[in-house]
Formats: structure tokens, C-alpha cells, sequence
């Protein structure tokens, strides 16, 4: 907020009082709220001086024109606030013409002395849900002041005349950007940056950036350059008057002040990396002089951060917001219904248009929406009945209770006119999380974030296997490479399948007795690498044979081999040689064929033996034929996926490999279907 007035006259004033037209023009407003039952109110405009009189009423119509409040309602406190304020500028002395006679400052000192003296100042409690989901309590300034300030700042952006980017408060929304209204992020305050060297080299910068960044990277830039400013008023005070040496000494006490701070590793790699491209773009692209040319933020600077994770909302947590899901307000019930099924962001969800759903020849329905992030309209196919009877359900109330004055699906609970914000569903749907006592899988309450809707979704897609480059599609995403979190993330999944199946298994030999292998080659990751590029196996368990004993006498004998090992995934097919051998031999009974009984009878007994070695009780219970089915199927996915590839690339002999690895899986897979 700009503190200080800027220059005013009497032909300026005429231009606001000409803005006025109609009712605003009357002394007298007349507040209908859009429910009957409750009555009209009055906002009378008691002010002796007739221009300031018509500041005040400009600053209150430009609150209603630009959509920021509601005409169908009472508005009492703004009335209550706001009679208060005109009582105290009419004993003001000498007589006031204009709130640009004196800065704001000035006038909340004044008018917050002259709230205590009539007894009538008070501080406000509000109650703040942070991310852990306890409530804080804070202390807040008075409403009255607060009102006083958005009037001051109101009248002093009608009054100032310069372009936008002479001045330290910008709208985005006059220079013709495309801000994301949902999100409340409209002005870029350079008034923020206490020291004035470095807020004119910021307002140089953002020049330049905005002219090539979006609002959102302007925004967050800004943040990272107030970051240093608070640093400097810390630890330099003399910096508010001269600018300092900026060198790599002055970056390593910023980096240490970071720490000191606990600012987390990935907010200390935004603001490290943010200010060094502020640096640099100053000193190489502006050619501003009093910033070093010589690199002073390093990428060993850089927190080093995990490779990106899926946030998706846990299972436990997902079905007790099903369970729970019809108590939610209605406007967040609709919400989350969409965000559950669509995979959008939260500020393509808010800033849905009312007339978003398409249809075509086929009657098959299309959510159509704006992606901000990739600059794009969007269609997206809808599957989920319930989805689609959702937002027509909200079509239809928002069309009988506004009809044309909005063009969002989701409006605003303060205006019709402007999109659901972003921190209001967030609120609410923590407070409600709280409510419930949502809690997560350590028995602690859940802190729902507004992405985790998009990942769940992600995530769901992936293992229902839908082709990632569908995926990305859908998501918006500007390359496969954004999407692939979601497949790294089922495969990690799939290597903690493989660890849990890893503490299950044992192999035993033809006696029976357990064989153990090196921990680090029974490392999950080193099995599902095996897996994917194992040379020649047996369609059974494997061989303990050393290679240097040269080829094998026992071939196609492995049922009466003793280096043959088998593990309990093998159990399966173990048990389905066993009954074969049974039915084989009961068969050679039949016909006396003397051969075929001594095979049996040397295989039966060590297959018995095998078979109850495995299946002994211990402190693990075996792969069941449906998890070990399982595996094969995913490792069958791959070699042909491998296949496809390979041929692409034109590898022949990894073709022919893969080849024979796919009939083998298809024989395991079918042998074991057959058994089961």
C-alpha cells in the first residue's frame, strides 16, 4: 500500500464526483439484500466538505464497480466503519479537503486517538489454522483502520496519473497481463523493500521481467528480492541509507542467515536461485553498474533436493473424505467432487467458466477450461457420471440465482463477479478436515493441500494404466517429462512390493534346506534391474550351479538336480509338478509301465520335500499365486514395452532376446493359471 499522497486537485476531484452517476450520485444508499426476508440498510454520507465527501464515495463505488463487493447485501460493519470515519474527519481541524493532504500515516495516527479517547478502539482476534492443524490465535488492527486504509489507497490511485511502471505499486490487471484472479495476486508493492537503492534496481529488474515472465513469475520474483531486503535490515542497518559491496562475502552471510532462519531446503532453493537470477540479469542483460559482474551465488549454494515425489492423498486419509464427503459445504462438496475425478489445479477449478461443459455427435461429455500455467484452452473428456451431473447441478443454481452478471462456474462468496479464491477453499476445507478429525496414517490430524487432488488423480491414472503420454495430455503438461513423476513413483512402489516379497521369500535346495544369498544382490532394486535384463532361466526356480563346472549334465533334468534351488514364489508351479507326477505315475500304475514309476518315484518324494520346506511355518507367510501372478504380468508389460523399442531402434539380436523372454513369461503365467 502506497503510504505516501500523491498530488491532488479540485479538476481531479470533479472527474471522480463525474464517475458517480445514478445512486452513487445520491447522499443517501440503499442496500437490498438479495433474501427477502432481511431489510434493506442504509448508508447515509454525513461529511461536511463536499470533496471529500466524493472521495469517499468514489473510493466505496470503485469497491462495488470492480466486483470486490456485493450490492445485494447489508454490508453493516462497512456502515457501522464508515459512519465512524466520516464523525471524526467532521471534528477534524482544521477542515479537511482532500485525504491527500497528509500521509496515511498521519491519518491513522490521528484517527486511532481519537478511537481511544471515545473508548471506542479495539483490537481484533482472529483464529488462523496453520499447517499443522492447530489453531492460532493473532492480533489484528482495527476494522476501522483497516477500512481507512483502503480508502486512502483508492483515492490515491484515482489521483495518480503516472504509467504503472513509474510507480511503486503496480497493477497488473491496468498493464493488461493476464493475472489469476483466484489466486488474489494482482499488485507488485516495491514500497516493501525498505532500502530505496534496492528497490529502484527491483523496479529496473521487473521492467524487464515482466516483459518476458508471466504475473505468477514476477510475483514470486519479488518475494525473493524482499527476502534480501529483510536480511539486509537485520544485519546491515546502514544499508537503508548506502548500498553495501555486494560480493560473494555479503551472499555467504545471506546463505547463513537462511539457515539461521530454518527456512526450509526447497524454499532456500527458490530464494537462492531467484536472487541469483536477479543478480545476473542486472548486471549482463540491464548492464546495471552498481551490480558485480563476477558470479556470486554457486550451484553448490543450492540445497540439494530429492528427486520430485507424488503427493497424493493417502488411501486412509482418501476414504475417510469419501465417508465424510456429504457434510461438506455445498460449493466445496461440488469442488472436491471435480477435483477427485479431473486431475485440474486449483486455479483452473475456481476460474471454471460457467458454460465449461461440451458435448459432441456422440453426446459424450468435455470439461472446457483455460490452463493458465500452459497458456491454453483445454478439453478433457468427462467419464464419471457423477461428475458431469455436478457441475450441471451448479450451472443450474449459479444461472438461478445470478443469471448473466457472472462467467464463473464457482463465483466468489464476496462477488458474483469475480472467481472462488484459492485461500478460501483451502480454509475451509482444512477447518472442516479438523471438524471430522481427519487423520492421517500416524493418527495425526490431516493438512489437506489443493495439488494432492491433481497427483491422486495422476497417480490413479498410472497404475490403471493409462498411456503416460494420455496422461500428459490430459494434465496439460508441457512435456512427458513432468508426467513421469507419477510412473517413477508406481515404480518405487513396485520395488517396495518387491522388498516386502523379498522379507517373505526363502529358497531352499533338494534337501530342503534354506539357502541364503548375498543381502546386497537381494536388494530390491537389484532384482527388479535382474528382471528386467536376466539372460537364460529356468521356467522354474534357478540354478545353483557354478559356470566354471562348464555345461550342464543334468540337462532338462532339473526335477532330480541337486543344484536346482526353488523359493517360495515357486510354489505355485512346484505344487503343480507335484500333482502332474502324482497323476503320472497313477497312469504307469494303470499300465505297468515300469520306466515312468521310477522317474516318479524319484521325483515326487523331492518335490514333497521342497514343497513342505516352503511351506513350513516361520515369521514369513509365502507370495500368494495371485501376488506372484502379479509380478510376472508387470515383468511381461515390460519386456514387450522393451520389444517395441528395440525394434524401433533397430537392436535385432535384443529383439530376439526379448522375444524368447516374452514366450518364457507367457509359459510361467500360464502354467500358473492353469494350477490355480
Amino acid at each position: 500500500m502506497n503510504n505516501e499522497p500523491v498530488q491532488w486537485s479540485e479538476e481531479k476531484q470533479k472527474s471522480l464526483q463525474d464517475l458517480l452517476v445514478g445512486r452513487w450520485a445520491e447522499d443517501i444508499w440503499i442496500f437490498t439484500p438479495s433474501n427477502e426476508k432481511r431489510r434493506p440498510s442504509y448508508l447515509r454520507f454525513t461529511l461536511n466538505s463536499p470533496s471529500l465527501k466524493a472521495e469517499i464515495k468514489y473510493a466505496l463505488w470503485n469497491k462495488f464497480d470492480t466486483g470486490r463487493r456485493k450490492i445485494n447485501a447489508r454490508h453493516d460493519d462497512l456502515i457501522a466503519g464508515l459512519s465512524l470515519i466520516m464523525e471524526w474527519l467532521n471534528h477534524y481541524t482544521p477542515p479537511v479537503q482532500s485525504l491527500m493532504e497528509k500521509a496515511l500515516a498521519e491519518w491513522e495516527l490521528s484517527f486511532r486517538e481519537y478511537l481511544k479517547q471515545s473508548g471506542r478502539f479495539k483490537y481484533r482476534k482472529d483464529k488462523a489454522l496453520l499447517a499443522n492443524q492447530e489453531f492460532v490465535e493473532r492480533i489484528a488492527e482495527d476494522r476501522r483502520i483497516t477500512l481507512l486504509r483502503r480508502i486512502f489507497a483508492i483515492v490515491c490511485e484515482a489521483y495518480d496519473d503516472r504509467p504503472e511502471t513509474e510507480r511503486e505499486i503496480w497493477d497488473m490487471r491496468k498493464m493488461g497481463l493476464a493475472v489469476n484472479l483466484a489466486g488474489g495476486i494482482r499488485c507488485l508493492n516495491f514500497t516493501l523493500i525498505a532500502q530505496p537503492w534496492l528497490r529502484h534496481i527491483a523496479l529496473e529488474f521487473m521492467r524487464y521481467n515482466l516483459a518476458v515472465h508471466s504475473p505468477g513469475d514476477c510475483y514470486a520474483k519479488l518475494g525473493y528480492i524482499l527476502k534480501f531486503s529483510e536480511f539486509l535490515t537485520k544485519r546491515y542497518s546502514e544499508a537503508h541509507i548506502s548500498m553495501p559491496v555486494i560480493d560473494r562475502a555479503l551472499v555467504v552471510q545471506y546463505i547463513s542467515f537462511l539457515r539461521e532462519e530454518k527456512v526450509s531446503d526447497v524454499r532456500r532453493l527458490h530464494l537462492l536461485s531467484g536472487l541469483r537470477i536477479f543478480f545476473e540479469t542486472c548486471a549482463f542483460r540491464l548492464e546495471i553498474a552498481e551490480v558485480p559482474r563476477e558470479r556470486l551465488i554457486y550451484n553448490d549454494d543450492f540445497p540439494k533436493i530429492p528427486l520430485g515425489q507424488s503427493r497424493e492423498i493417502p488411501d486412509g486419509v482418501l476414504a475417510q473424505l469419501r465417508e465424510h464427503l456429504n457434510t461438506l459445504d455445498t460449493p466445496i462438496l461440488r469442488m472436491v467432487v471435480i477435483l477427485l475425478e479431473c486431475g485440474l489445479r486449483i486455479n483452473e477449478l475456481c476460474s471454471l467458466p460457467l458454460n465449461c461443459l461440451t458435448c459432441d455427435e456422440k453426446q459424450h461429455w468435455f470439461l472446457h477450461f483455460y490452463q493458465i500455467k500452459a497458456k491454453q484452452e483445454q478439453n478433457i473428456p468427462l467419464v464419471e457420471e457423477t461428475v458431469i451431473k455436478t457441475i450441471q447441478t451448479q450451472q443450474q443454481f449459479i444461472r438461478e440465482k445470478y443469471g448473466l452478471e457472472t462467467s464463473y462456474l464457482f463465483p466468489s462468496i464476496k462477488s458474483h463477479l469475480l472467481p472462488f479464491r484459492i485461500t478460501t477453499f483451502t480454509q475451509n476445507l482444512n477447518k472442516w478436515a479438523r471438524e471430522h478429525n481427519i487423520r492421517d496414517a500416524k493418527g495425526g490430524l490431516y493438512h489437506f493441500e489443493t495439488h494432492q487432488f491433481r497427483h491422486t488423480v495422476g497417480m490413479r491414472l498410472i497404475n490403471d494404466d493409462v498411456p503416460i503420454e494420455v496422461i500428459s495430455r490430459l494434465f496439460g503438461h508441457h512435456s512427458v517429462r513432468m508426467t513421469q513423476i507419477y510412473a517413477r513413483k508406481r515404480d518405487e512402489q513396485v520395488a517396495e512390493d518387491l522388498e516386502r516379497a523379498g522379507r517373505k521369500r526363502k529358497t531352499v535346495d533338494y534337501q530342503g534346506q534354506i539357502v541364503r544369498g548375498d543381502s546386497r544382490a537381494n536388494a530390491p532394486g537389484a532384482q527388479l534391474l535382474r528382471k528386467g535384463i536376466r539372460g537364460q532361466t529356468l521356467p522354474l526356480g534357478g540354478c545353483g550351479r557354478l559356470f566354471l563346472l562348464g555345461d550342464c549334465e543334468h540337462a532338462n533334468k532339473c526335477l532330480t538336480c541337486p543344484s536346482w534351488l526353488t523359493s517360495t514364489e515357486d510354489l505355485p508351479g512346484l505344487k503343480a509338478f507335484y500333482g502332474k507326477a502324482i497323476r503320472l505315475k497313477q497312469r504307469a500304475l494303470e499300465v505297468n509301465n515300469s520306466i515312468v514309476l521310477q522317474n516318479q518315484d524319484k521325483i515326487i518324494p523331492l518335490l514333497s520335500i521342497r514343497i513342505n520346506s516352503l511351506q513350513a511355518q516361520g515369521d514369513n507367510d509365502p507370495l500368494s499365486t495371485d501376488e506372484l501372478l502379479s509380478q510376472l504380468r508387470i515383468d511381461l508389460a515390460r519386456a514387450e514395452a522393451g520389444q517395441e523399442e528395440a525394434q524401433e531402434a533397430g537392436f535385432i539380436q535384443a529383439v530376439k532376446y526379448l522375444g524368447s523372454r516374452i514366450v518364457e513369461l507367457k509359459a510361467r503365467i500360464a502354467s500358473l493359471e492353469e494350477a490355480s
